[in-house]
Order: structure tokens, then C-alpha cells, then sequence
């Protein structure tokens, strides 16, 4: 089915289709590969928002990542074979190379797209760091390759979109450090111009008011000034880092960046001299639009300082009065000039041409109206919030649907005892069985009658030397015997079987029974950890939900009605609102 038209895919449900890789990928490779596996004996996925990424082994020993999306994205495919043009003339050490493929997987009888990645070695980011709180100069080195890979991106008009600990990998070689990014859904590159964002990127690591149409070079101006600052202050004063990580951020966290003269951050590091010029221009930087905001080798100059408080005040609606700008105070002489030109144009040649020419005008005075109200301040803002309102709604309503799946194992587990028990003897059966036939030769079936040497040079050939590879679908690829033949084949291998019949177990040992008895208890008590574990993750996503909710309903809710009459005077700001 083409990915136009169908649904979302869970992370579960690709999890279930690639314990069979042969039938689950189209690429021959893939599907001879071997995911990496769970406690539980299912594939592995590093689950994201808006993807699942299986870490596999190939048949030949190398290692690749494949990435199955959860969500549809527009014109994904042509996004890309861009970057992929594009990172192969950069020739960037920075990045990996991919192939995009549109029915790469098959789940549920959908051909769905996945992207194989070749493997990219090093911790994430915020592990490597945490794992060098002790030695500063490994982290100066680290800041120092991080700002020299954003100036070699910038220089090659590359713009990741989301820079955060998930995706900057850190690989130490000898007595040097390399970065390898990861995930490309939101990276820029010039072939990508005027479209919009896949996504906005990690809320702990973006401006707070980027929305999807933010969509060019600047991208990494903000994000990048947020882990360069980080760097900096933990190289200085480890200990913050007790304080201010929470596994899912580099000290910084969404509400620091929302209100910075409200955090407690911010507030700490104006105590530390050696850090109080970044922090006060990532302070900064969270005031400016975001395509204002200056890449990391320019300064934010202290041009920028007087508007900050009053960015504040817009996006809060603290002020009662603002000043209008330049486009407000012009938009209702413009448009009535405008207007008054039709009127004339109307007297002159024909009021049919006036009306059309008003009408042409008002529309364009419509559309002007509504760009300037999509990029206001407290627009903006609400945009955001309801962004990541969004986000919490699908990760919880996910986590949910895999505690359910997650339920109905555990209990598949438990009530299967007794089929378990019967695997178990068959297995043990078949193997017993096993030892025992391989010690009879092909050779000795030349005494049944109707097998002769011909017959037995012909199973050679085709690879079964002893009994105890003659199985169905091996007999039935010999060429060149007769079906007589293959029958008395196996006879004689059943007539073999029959002889060993009191050799093999006809019920499970006192000890394969406590094995089964605590293989079946771990499993259950594997799932019962996973449903823990998500449970968790949700208490603590419903908490950001909440504090994304309230600061919501804080924000001013500024229709494109209220602001058009406002810019026609026929409204004004009251108590803080349109």
C-alpha cells in the first residue's frame, strides 16, 4: 500500500515483523541479517517519536541500523535523495551514509519505507559526557570538535534540525575525538528550500518558539549554542550536572529556555565568571526569533539586549499597550489608499473593474495580515506549546498501546505452560533421535532393496551423508531418483527411528521441567519490568504534559480575527489581550 495511505505503524508491530527478517525485508541483505535482540528474544528497537531504529548484523559480520517510521511525512522519499546528493558532495566526516527505501518492510501486508543507515560507533552524547564529568580537558576537546563541526556544516549550507544528545555520537580514536551525526528527518540543505520542518526537534535542546515553518540554515543557531554552553559550564563545574540532568537533556531543559530570568540554571551559572558570557548569550538567544538567533562563532551582540524583556512581556501579554510596529501602524492607511485608488479606478473605467480591483485588494490585504499574525510573538509561542501538547498525546496514547501488547505476552506466556512443555519434549525428542541417527551412514541403505549405489552417490551429491539429514525437504531436492526410490529412502530412515524409540524421552526430566518452570517465570517477569518501565516513562510524561498545559493556558489566545481588527482600529489591547 502506498505510504499516502496508510496509518501509523507501532513500534510493536515492526518489532513482530522483523523476528522473520526473510520475510519482513525486499533487501536481500536485510533479510539474511540478525536483529540485535531483547531479554526476551525480540528485536531491539531504539524507539523515538516519530521513528523505531533496529540495530542489525549482517551476514557477513558488519553492522547497519534500520530506521521504520512511525508517521507520515510529505515528499519524504525526494527530502531524502536530496540529502543524500548533497552530504555525498559535502564529503563531510560528520555524517553516515543511508539508502532510503520506499517498500523496504512488509508489516501487517503493508509495504512500508525504511531507511538502512550504515553503523555509526560512539556513545550519545550525554553518555560520553557523563562519563567524562572528571576530565575537563576531554570535554574543552569535545566543545572545541563540536563547534568546528557546526562552522564545517554552516560552511557547506547543511542544517541538522535537531541537534541533541540522541543524535551527536562520540567515538574516541587514540588520542582523538570524532562526531557522527544521526537522524536526518529535519535537516536542511539548500535543494530543501521553502519547505517546511518533519518535526521541531528535541524541546529540550530548540527554541522555544521554532514551529515547523522554520525550516532553513539558522536550524542549528539555537540548539547548537544550547550543547556548546553545556560543554562549557560542565568542564568547569561538574556538579551542576547532579543538579540539572534529568537522562533526557545536557543541563538545559525546555522551561529554561521558555523563561530564562525564571531559571534556576540560568540563575547558577551567572555565579561562574568563566561561563557568563554564554549563558547570557543563550539568555539572549531565547528572546530573538529564531531565525534571528547567530551561529555559534558569531556573537549575539548587545543590540539584542534591549529587546529582550520586551519579547518577553509579547509572548506572555504582560503588556497592556504595545507599541505598534511599522507594518501595524501602515497596514490600514495602505489598505484604505489602495481602496481609494479602486474607487477612482472604478469612476473612470467601469464599476465593475473597481469592485474586482477591491476585492484583489482586500484579499491581498488578507493574506498580508495573516503572514504577519502567523509570526507573531505569543503566536508563535501557543503554536509551540500546542506542538508539544501534541507530542506528549501520541507518546503517552503509544506507551499505553505498548503496556497493553505488552499485558496480553505476559499472559500468553503463563497460560502456554503446557504447549511449552510439548515443545520442550519435541525438541528434546527430535535431538535425542538425532545423536542417534548420525551415526548411520548413507551406505548402509544399500541392503534395503530397491537402493542401490546409484541411489546413494545421488544423496551425496545432494548433501545427506547420515539418517539424520533425510527430512522432507531435503529428499525432495535429490535430482535424478524416482519417487520409489525416495519412499524407500525413507523407510529405511523411519525403520531406524523405530529401533531407538525407547532411547528417547517420552516426558520431560524432574530438572527440564524447573528449567521450563523458571524460563517461563523470567519471561513473564521480562514483561512485567517492560510494563514498569513504560508506566514510569508515562507519570513523567503526564507531569510535562501538565506544565506544558498550564503554561498553554498563560499565553494569550490571539485569534487572526481579533489581530485583523486590531490592525483595522477596530480593536485594541485590553488587560493584557486583543
Amino acid at each position: 500500500m502506498p505510504i499516502e495511505n496508510r496509518q501509523s505503524t507501532t513500534p510493536g508491530a515492526y518489532q513482530e515483523a522483523l523476528q522473520i527478517p526473510e520475510a519482513a525485508f525486499a533487501d536481500p541483505e536485510l533479510q539474511a541479517a540478525t536483529p540485535d535482540e531483547t531479554t526476551l528474544g525480540l528485536p531491539r528497537p531504539v524507539t523515538g517519536a516519530f521513528a523505531a531504529v533496529f540495530p542489525m548484523t549482517l551476514s557477513s559480520g558488519g553492522r547497519v541500523a534500520v530506521k521504520c517510521f512511525l508517521h507520515e511525512t510529505p515528499d519524504r522519499r525526494k527530502r531524502y535523495e536530496a540529502l543524500r546528493r548533497h552530504f555525498s558532495e559535502a564529503d563531510l566526516p560528520y555524517t553516515v551514509g543511508f539508502e532510503y527505501q520506499s517498500e523496504g518492510i512488509t508489516v501487517d501486508g503493508q509495504s512500508l519505507p525504511i531507511l538502512k543507515m550504515d553503523w555509526a560507533e560512539g556513545q550519545p552524547l550525554n553518555r560520553y559526557v557523563e562519563d567524562h564529568l572528571d576530565a575537563p580537558r576531554s570535554l574543552a576537546a569535545l566543545a572545541d570538535r563540536f563547534a568546528a563541526m557546526l562552522e564545517a556544516l554552516k560552511d557547506h549550507s547543511i542544517a541538522h534540525g535537531d541537534l541533541q544528545h540522541g543524535n551527536v555520537l562520540v567515538h574516541e580514536r587514540e588520542d582523538d575525538l570524532a562526531l557522527r551525526l544521526v537522524d536526518y528527518d529535519t535537516t536542511y540543505v539548500p535543494a530543501l528550500n521553502n519547505k517546511r520542518s518533519a518535526e521541531v526537534g528535541h524541546r529540550n535542546y530548540q527554541h522555544p518558539d521554532r514551529d515547523e515553518r522554520d525550516f532553513g540554515p539558522h536550524l542549528d543557531h539555537f540548539a547548537g549554542r544550547v550543547i556548546y554552553t553545556a560543554l562549557q559550564v560542565l568542564r568547569r563545574d561538574p556538579a551542576l550536572w547532579d543538579r540539572f540532568d534529568t537522562g533526557e537533556n545536557l543541563l538545559f531543559q525546555a522551561d529554561d529556555f521558555y523563561d530564562p530570568d525564571a531559571s534556576p540554571l540560568f540563575e547558577a551559572l551567572a555565579q561562574i565568571d568563566a561561563v557568563r558570557p554564554h549563558a547570557e548569550a543563550l539568555r539572549t538567544a531565547c528572546y530573538l526569533e529564531p531565525e534571528d538567533v547567530p551561529p555559534l562563532a558569531e556573537a549575539v551582540t548587545s543590540e539584542a539586549m534591549p529587546v529582550k524583556r520586551e519579547r518577553q512581556r509579547e509572548r506572555s501579554g504582560e503588556t497592556a499597550a504595545p507599541r505598534r510596529n511599522r507594518t501595524e501602524q501602515l497596514f490600514l492607511p495602505a489598505l484604505a489608499a489602495c481602496l481609494a485608488g479602486c474607487l477612482a479606478l472604478g469612476a473612470l473605467i467601469g464599476l465593475a473593474v473597481g469592485v474586482a480591483a477591491g476585492l484583489v485588494v482586500l484579499a491581498a490585504g488578507g493574506i498580508a495580515a495573516w503572514r504577519v499574525w502567523r509570526r507573531l510573538p505569543v503566536v508563535r509561542r501557543r503554536r509551540r506549546l500546542q506542538s508539544e501538547l501534541g507530542y506528549f498525546e501520541r507518546v503517552i496514547a503509544d506507551h499505553r498501546s505498548q503496556i497493553e501488547k505488552r499485558e496480553e505476552q505476559r499472559r500468553e506466556v503463563k497460560s502456554n505452560v503446557e504447549e511449552l512443555r510439548a515443545e520442550r519434549l519435541e525438541e528434546l525428542q527430535s535431538h535425542a533421535l538425532r545423536d542417534r541417527l548420525k551415526y548411520h551412514f548413507v551406505n548402509e541403505a544399500k541392503t534395503v532393496e530397491g537402493i542401490g549405489h546409484r541411489v546413494v552417490v545421488r544423496l551425496k551429491a545432494a548433501g545427506i551423508r547420515a539418517a539424520h539429514q533425510i527430512t522432507p525437504d531435503r529428499l525432495a531436492s535429490v535430482s535424478r531418483i524416482g519417487d520409489r526410490s525416495r519412499a524407500r529412502v525413507r523407510m529405511w530412515r523411519n525403520s531406524l527411528a523405530r529401533e531407538y524409540e525407547d532411547d528417547v524421552p517420552d516426558q520431560l526430566s524432574p530438572a527440564e521441567k524447573r528449567r521450563l518452570r523458571r524460563s517461563v517465570e523470567r519471561r513473564a517477569e521480562g514483561f512485567a519490568d517492560d510494563i514498569e518501565r513504560l508506566r514510569a516513562k508515562i507519570k513523567v510524561q503526564e507531569e510535562e504534559r501538565k506544565a506544558v498545559k498550564e503554561r498553554l493556558e498563560r499565553v494569550p489566545h490571539v485569534t487572526f480575527g481579533r489581530y485583523l481588527a486590531y490592525l483595522m482600529r477596530l480593536r485594541r489591547y485590553e488587560a493584557g489581550r486583543l
